[in-house]
């Protein structure tokens, strides 16, 4: 038996969106706030290995992206991670 992790990505007004391209007027929003250091703790909290239980949408939405993503902390993560939906 493994631990379940839940990460959500949030803003702290509530916001739950990575990118615009499904026409909300707001998304990327937080994009120029992001620091290296805050990256290093969210790879910090997912930990050296993990699996991702993706819903359907998210699935669909990731699977064409991820593989082809630029080599780097998140991605790299991202692409070990078995995936599940």
């Amino acid at each position: 038996m493994r631990k379940l992790k839940i990460m959500e990505h949030v803003s702290l007004d509530g916001v739950i969106q990575s990118s615009s391209e499904d026409g909300f007027p707001h998304g990327d929003w937080t994009a120029p706030y992001r620091t290296p250091e805050g990256r290093d703790e969210v790879l910090a909290a997912h930990g050296e290995r993990f699996d991702l239980l993706l819903g359907r949408r998210t699935y669909d939405l990731w699977s064409d992206y991820w593989p082809k993503a630029p080599g780097g902390p998140m991605a790299d993560g991202l692409n070990a991670a078995t995936s599940t939906s």
